[in-house]
């Protein structure tokens, strides 16, 4: 059995050239919503730590 020289149809008709592509929305809602989770998820436990720093002293 032989192979034929060269690429194959799939090889041929393969297109990369959407893969450059950013397919992360900067704009819209789930974008806006994904940026205020992120912010939270990054500054939430320096905020606990503060309130309950806060709680503490505040009773004495």
């Amino acid at each position: 059995m032989s192979f034929p020289e060269g690429p194959t149809e799939a090889e041929q008709s393969y297109d990369d050239s959407h893969d450059a592509v950013d397919r992360a929305p900067t704009d819209g809602l789930v974008a806006t919503v994904m940026q205020a989770i992120r912010t939270h998820v990054e500054t939430w436990s320096d905020r606990y730590v503060e309130m309950r720093v806060e709680a503490r002293t505040d009773r004495r």
